[in-house]
């Protein structure tokens, strides 16, 4: 989902960028991508870990935050499903017992 702004406004670009090697960190999502992003590698923070970016030219005008997702969505739809797994594991290893006697 985009963001909407006013087009008579700038981009938002904050200035607390890093560089680090042949890349540029950064703690702010809320940047947007402008031409002098372009073909350069970005970190973002996102959480426990840093994400890396490659910008290309379908990423302009877009915000950082768009392509570094943060929220594990559906931590209980995981929890079900790996107990499925574990349950069909147990059935497969019980018919497995069964058809060698």
């Amino acid at each position: 989902m985009r963001i909407k702004k006013s087009s008579w406004k700038f981009p938002y670009n904050n200035s607390s960028f890093y560089i680090f090697k042949n890349s540029i960190y950064t703690l702010d999502r809320n940047i947007t991508l402008t031409s002098k992003f372009l073909d350069k590698l970005l970190r973002c923070y996102k959480g426990k870990v840093v994400g890396k970016l490659q910008i290309t030219n379908q990423h302009l005008g877009h915000k950082l935050g768009e392509f570094f997702v943060t929220k594990v969505i559906g931590e209980k739809v995981a929890y079900r499903k790996r107990l499925k797994l574990l349950l069909k594991k147990q059935k497969n290893k019980f018919k497995n017992a069964k058809r060698k006697k």
